[in-house]
């Protein structure tokens, strides 16, 4: 099968791979799309996440869908033909995390594109069923591969308890800044305000919701929120940048008591924050892995028309095409929101 396979920092190339076939217990999916996410782009530009170093060839992509075309021995409940989301993390289900019912927390989780586990950018990918999440009928491949990052955003909006009437600030508005705007604006946030560095990423936000958006590169972030709430800030701020400058600016417009949900993922491997000015504001600052148990709720956004995921997508292109759409999502290049790899085409 056709596979694209990250070899280096800046070196994706389409690999021709063995066929696979499930096991006992298994579940065998023809994948129709997957998500280039900004993990994958870390990978793509840096080779590591923290002390996640990709030291091996690696296929990439875990915003997937697709459909089931066999089963191994002994699975029950599925069905050749199912349509589904792929769950990219199979989690130990023993450890203390697990048992508690937090497997997005799992120490010895298993997560696709995650080195050493490989990733959804294939033809035909090997999961067990807990990983296959059906989806309605009126649901798309495209929109199915997207309930992975919508699931990020519902986690971290139920995670930080926003209360309908609270105020939000969103720093960075790639497609996991989005989402937490558009699931604020589902909970009932009386006004969010956006923040990014690019003017077209800006204005899909006024057209999704945001009631004020704030260009960082031509004026100042935190002066501009502050303005614009008379000098309160706001209420809640989710961060969702790429650099660790993305946490003190979030911290700098939360008001006093107020919420910090960071769930973006920064290049560096540090943040430094003031030890006194948010402390004096005695500010709540709260972390985001990835999601747990959000899909239904994921889902249930989409199919109603609450969310409507697929305006994310801006981008499609087959697996020969990936690499190029790899250096458009890491360049910012041809006003790319989300781009999709189709291995079929």
């Amino acid at each position: 099968m056709k596979a694209l396979v990250l070899h280096g920092i800046r070196d994706l190339r389409v690999d021709d791979l063995p066929e696979p076939e499930p096991g006992p217990g298994q579940v065998k999916v023809r994948v129709r799309t997957v998500g280039i996410c900004g993990s994958d782009v870390h990978y793509y530009k840096h080779g590591r996440i923290g002390n996640q170093v990709v030291e091996a060839p690696l296929v990439v992509g875990h915003e997937g869908a697709g459909e089931i075309v066999e089963l191994g021995p002994g699975v029950e409940g599925l069905q050749v033909g199912r349509r589904v989301a792929v769950e990219p993390a199979r989690w130990c289900g023993t450890c203390e995390w697990c048992a508690a019912d937090k497997p997005n927390v799992c120490p010895g989780v298993e997560f696709r594109s995650t080195p050493p586990c490989d990733g959804l950018m294939c033809e035909s990918v090997i999961l067990e069923p807990r990983q296959c999440v059906s989806i309605p009928d009126s649901m798309t491949f495209e929109e199915a591969a997207l309930l992975e990052p919508l699931q990020v955003a519902v986690h971290a909006t139920n995670l930080i308890g926003l209360r309908r009437g609270e105020t939000v600030t969103v720093v960075g508005a790639g497609t996991i800044g989005l989402a937490c705007m558009e699931t604020a604006r589902v909970a009932g946030a009386e006004r969010i305000i956006v923040t990014d560095r690019l003017d077209y990423r800006l204005e899909f936000a006024k057209q999704r919701g945001a009631g004020a958006v704030v260009n960082a590169e031509t004026d100042d972030p935190v002066e501009t929120v502050m303005r614009l709430t008379d000098g309160r800030g706001t209420d809640v701020v989710f961060e969702c940048s790429n650099r660790a400058a993305g946490a003190r600016q979030a911290c700098d417009v939360a008001t006093v008591c107020g919420r910090v949900c960071l769930v973006g993922i920064p290049e560096e491997d540090e943040i430094v924050l003031d030890a006194h000015e948010y402390r004096r504001k005695e500010l709540s600052v709260q972390y985001v892995r990835r999601s747990r148990h959000a899909a239904e709720q994921a889902i249930r956004l989409v199919t109603t028309g609450q969310l409507d995921v697929a305006r994310w997508v801006t981008h499609r292109v087959g697996l020969e095409g990936a690499p190029r759409a790899f250096e458009m999502v890491a360049d910012y290049a041809d006003g790319v929101l989300k781009a999709m790899v189709v291995p079929g085409e």
